[in-house]
């Protein structure tokens, strides 16, 4: 399949530093004349390493008709690998070829004018994108009903909000008839629907045999639109390869990392008037291991240790578990009658246990709180407690958990009746 984008042993440099005084350039100057032209030499701080590698020997091949993701940390490269691409900017050594027009939506709405209306706007936007007049007259209905600003497309720009904006932008981008698009979190802006609508033109784009980059932390939104992966790390490719297999081992690592950082269980602000407060909590499987990472089905324990001050009537304990990206309760578990004692006092423990945990693989957060018996009096509130990870276990991402998908496996058959 012919290639749409191909990068051969690409590098990119920066030079963060600059002389600042008189004297400082003349240091730098004298040093220069010594053949040491690629260092900064300021007189207070001596040398100065001005060179950042943005990019270091990145070579991979994006064929036609294909979506790819860019994933990594902030920092890795992603968005200086779009600028070579879109020839922002250019490669210090190596080579960059893309077939085609390009269209970056880096920056949404990037060219508009504030002070010029809509309707200008999208006139002045398309010519940028190297559409003619005649064209954008042909595709004007179009781009404004997809952005869904026609009462205000007559208004000046200045008035229109942040999402309003981006809508208009994206929308004349993807009318743009581009080759490649090169797409930079531009979907963080806007309202659900309008991201829905996005990701759709972007999988139709690709379905009619364009080629995507697509560059977002949203696992989710990148599993959606892609069918291909590249992981950058520090300036190199990490990782290329197949969607499903490349996320799960990025998103297993991020979660380790992230389980691996929590300072203690009880970080969070605590509230309640404290005549009971937790003092522990540890999470453990099912043989009362310790563990922050579960795989799907398999049952989690909640162990968590108290300190009554004072003799309390029938406590009520309430578990619950929180999806750490959309803040949404997962569920909640609370302590019936039978299962605390009619005093509680001094120090003590509950377990609750959730056997075949229907999570899909993402984090989560657990908050935990102690009432009493009417559920009216709060005596400690645990917002955020310790967190755990569902992992994939290498069945990879295609059954994860999004807006549309839902957060949880249930069980189900199909019939044809």
């Amino acid at each position: 399949m012919p290639s749409a984008v191909r990068l051969e042993s690409v590098a990119k440099r920066y030079r963060a530093g600059r002389s600042r005084t008189i004297i400082d350039l003349v240091a730098s100057n004298l040093d220069r004349l010594r053949g040491r032209s690629q260092e900064v030499h300021s007189a207070t701080r001596g040398k100065i390493d001005p060179t950042i590698w943005a990019l270091r020997d990145v070579t991979f091949d994006v064929p036609e008709g294909a979506g790819v993701g860019v994933i990594g940390r902030n920092g890795a490269g992603k968005t200086t690998l779009l600028k070579l691409i879109s020839r922002v900017t250019w490669p210090t050594s190596g080579r960059v070829r893309v077939a085609g027009r390009v269209v970056s939506l880096i920056e949404l709405g990037a060219g508009f004018h504030p002070e010029l209306t809509g309707r200008e706007n999208v006139y002045l936007g398309g010519g940028l994108f190297g559409l003619t007049r005649r064209d954008i007259d042909k595709r004007f209905d179009q781009i404004v009903d997809f952005a869904d600003v026609a009462r205000l497309i007559d208004t000046p720009m200045k008035r229109y909000s942040s999402g309003l904006y981006a809508r208009l932008g994206f929308s004349v981008a993807i009318h743009a008839n581009p080759d490649v698009v090169l797409v930079d979190e531009v979907l963080a802006v806007g309202d659900a629907a309008f991201r829905r609508r996005a990701l759709e033109a972007l999988r139709q784009l690709i379905a009619d045999g364009r080629t995507v980059l697509f560059i977002s932390h949203d696992m989710w939104n990148v599993r959606r639109l892609c069918d291909q992966i590249l992981w950058m790390e520090e300036g190199r490719v990490r990782a290329y390869g197949p969607a499903g297999e490349i996320a799960e081992r990025y998103m297993s690592e991020v979660n380790v990392q992230a389980l691996a950082n929590q300072a203690t269980a009880l970080q969070s602000a605590r509230s309640g008037s404290g005549e009971i407060r937790f003092t522990a909590v540890d999470l453990l499987d099912a043989a009362g291991v310790p563990s922050v990472m579960l795989s799907p089905g398999s049952t989690l324990v909640v162990r968590a240790a108290y300190r009554a001050e004072q003799a309390i009537a029938r406590p009520v304990f309430q578990i619950g578990i929180i999806d750490v990206d959309t803040g949404l309760v997962i569920t909640t578990a609370t302590s019936r009658p039978s299962d605390v004692t009619a005093t509680v006092s001094g120090a003590g423990a509950i377990e609750c246990r959730f056997p075949r945990l229907p999570l899909r693989p993402r984090q989560y957060i657990v908050r935990l709180s102690i009432t009493d018996s009417y559920q009216l009096a709060s005596y400690d509130v645990v917002t955020a407690g310790p967190r755990f990870a569902v992992s994939g276990q290498g069945s990879g991402v295609e059954g994860l958990a999004d807006e549309e998908d839902g957060l949880v496996s249930l069980p189900f058959e199909f019939a044809l009746r």
